[in-house]
């Protein structure tokens, strides 16, 4: 039986994350906090596209008692935990557009992200949090990350070979209604 990925706002292939809420991620009106969701947006991006502090993160255990795989659809390149001993990978800028309340519930919710441009210095990844049938799209969002080398603390362009990786896997990211 196969299984396809669907997400009306995104035009190619993506990587699909799946994550848990909390109920403490609700705020007084009774959905998920926007800060909340800025944190998915996050965690997504690290399970996506690897931690940026993998050379330090503690190990982990996989099989049923340990780290179970919550990624599906596009493999990333491990740019980012290759490049972890290094450089800091830090956000440059956000933007995003919250479309409709998103309601507690059991079960994940999907974080749909794509890489939608590699440059020189910026890698731009494009959001959507929606249910994970697809059928409704909550949020979606850009971040611009940048690559900073530890010594000089200056943004660095990217290796040719982890910009040609990245770029290999480049897709159209959402539409965003208002641009940055």
């Amino acid at each position: 039986m196969s299984f396809q990925l669907v997400n009306p706002l995104l035009t190619g292939a993506f990587t699909r994350v799946l994550l848990e809420l909390r109920w403490g991620d609700m705020d007084a009106y009774g959905h998920i906090n926007n800060v909340t969701q800025m944190r998915l947006l996050e965690e997504a991006r690290v399970r996506a596209f690897g931690s940026p502090t993998a050379d330090r993160d503690a190990q982990t255990v996989a099989g049923p008692l340990g780290v179970v795989p919550s990624c599906v659809g596009v493999e990333i390149p491990p740019v980012f935990s290759e490049v972890a001993h290094t450089h800091d990978i830090l956000v440059a800028s956000h933007a995003i557009e919250y479309r409709a309340p998103i309601p507690y519930r059991e079960g994940p919710v999907a974080i749909d992200t794509v890489i939608s441009k590699v440059a020189p210095v910026v890698m731009t990844v494009g959001y959507v949090i929606a249910e994970p049938d697809g059928s409704k799209a909550y949020t979606v969002a850009e971040t611009d990350v940048v690559f900073v080398d530890r010594e000089s603390g200056r943004a660095q362009r990217l290796q040719e070979e982890h910009a040609e990786a990245l770029r290999a896997v480049v897709n159209p990211g959402p539409a965003m209604r208002r641009r940055k």
